[in-house]
């Protein structure tokens, strides 16, 4: 059986892009795949390559993504059309339309991954050019191309699943929800000093991974670290993300309440497991998320969690496996990381609980599992 993985593209920084790797690089050995990229950014490449799993790229840049699709469109289809994959595997916006389209257009069955969930105003402010006329017409042209017979979705979450099945008008039975996994020995050992990771050499630690988005809500972090500076007045907080669009609204902040000796922004680094094996709290006040991939890999390296209760992180969690707070409520997230930070048995047994729920329900092996049993159904070939 030969898949077609098409990506936006293959950037370490994105849950997404990890998730993809870690499945595709367990699947049977029986099966021919190829991981097609959109645009640049492949660090992650180098993966797949020692997994044998074929890396191209189509070519397309991102400045000038939306303009770029018919091109895409144009030169999967030719790809397809010379090597005749039986299915292709879409994830992240840009490739689930130029997939679809090359799909329709070649009659090859297409399955698709929905990552966001929310409203529909908060799905489509999240789409390249957001408010345009292009992004306007990119969204009837992807629910045109999203209701083919020829394409079928996982979605990451059942909220994801609904909302996005709402937006495009398609029918709910047509997905398939399938979460992301994550391996369970993800805790380095050794674990590096906190001086060869970039952190300070002392003091308790909350520790927040995440693009700086506004998406993330990193503000609500800031401002929690003043107020629990006040009882812990060792306490340091580090972002692990690469700049964006609220790094300077985050920078201001920080100065405003005094906390540059207090912050560390680490940026992307490739030693995200060990920092949070350091921290003591991991909070996450997210405001919008896929799966949050996140989430998961601080459980499995045993990590409690304080987050803001939105629906893919209360699916992530379940019932214990972490501690969730009302979206926005500053006061609840204080009151809980202030318990928490106070209480060193209460924090080791939210770890517990966290990494339990991992390994019952977000095994990397299970999960590829389910994933190329569905990949099998769509494409009609089976074992």
């Amino acid at each position: 059986m030969k898949i077609f993985h098409l990506i936006d593209s293959l950037s370490g920084a994105g849950g997404a892009e990890q998730g993809l790797v870690r499945e595709v690089t367990r699947f049977s050995s029986d099966l021919d795949q190829t991981e097609i990229r959109l645009f640049e950014a492949d660090d992650l490449a180098p993966s797949l390559i020692d997994a044998d799993v074929d890396d191209r790229w189509l070519g397309l840049t991102r400045h000038s993504a939306v303009s770029a699709y018919p091109s895409g469109v144009r030169r999967l289809v030719r790809i397809i059309r010379a090597d005749r994959p039986d299915v292709i595997q879409t994830s992240l916006f840009a490739a689930n339309i130029v997939g679809q389209i090359a799909g329709r257009l070649t009659r090859t069955p297409v399955l698709s991954t929905f990552t966001l969930s929310g409203d529909k105003s908060l799905l489509q402010a999240h789409q390249p050019g957001a408010g345009s006329r292009k992004a306007e017409l990119l969204r009837r042209v992807g629910a045109w191309a999203a209701r083919g017979h020829h394409v079928y979705f996982r979605s990451l979450t059942a909220d994801a699943a609904v909302t996005n099945a709402k937006l495009l008008g398609i029918s709910p039975e047509r997905v398939t929800v399938i979460p992301r996994g994550v391996p369970r020995d993800l805790r380095p050992d050794p674990i590096l000093s906190r001086g060869e990771v970039g952190l300070p050499q002392t003091g308790r630690l909350l520790v927040n991974v995440g693009r700086e988005v506004a998406q993330e809500g990193q503000v609500h972090l800031v401002r929690l670290l003043a107020r629990l500076r006040k009882d812990h007045d060792d306490l340091h907080l580090v972002i692990c993300g690469r700049p964006g669009e609220t790094s300077s609204e985050l920078t201001a902040l920080i100065g405003a309440l005094r906390l540059q000796e207090h912050v560390t922004r680490l940026g992307y680094t490739e030693h995200v497991h060990h920092v949070v094996a350091h921290s003591d709290l991991f909070v996450f006040p997210s405001l919008m998320e896929g799966l949050g991939t996140a989430l998961l890999e601080a459980m499995a390296i045993g990590t409690p969690i304080v987050a803001f209760d939105i629906p893919p992180v209360s699916e992530a969690l379940g019932d214990d496996g972490g501690v969730l707070v009302p979206l926005h409520d500053e006061e609840a997230l204080y009151r809980q990381c202030r318990r928490l930070l106070a209480d060193d048995a209460a924090r080791a047994n939210q770890a517990g609980k966290g990494r339990a729920r991992v390994i019952s329900h977000y095994s990397i092996e299970t999960i590829a599992g389910r994933v190329e049993t569905l990949l099998r159904e769509t494409s009609g070939v089976s074992r």
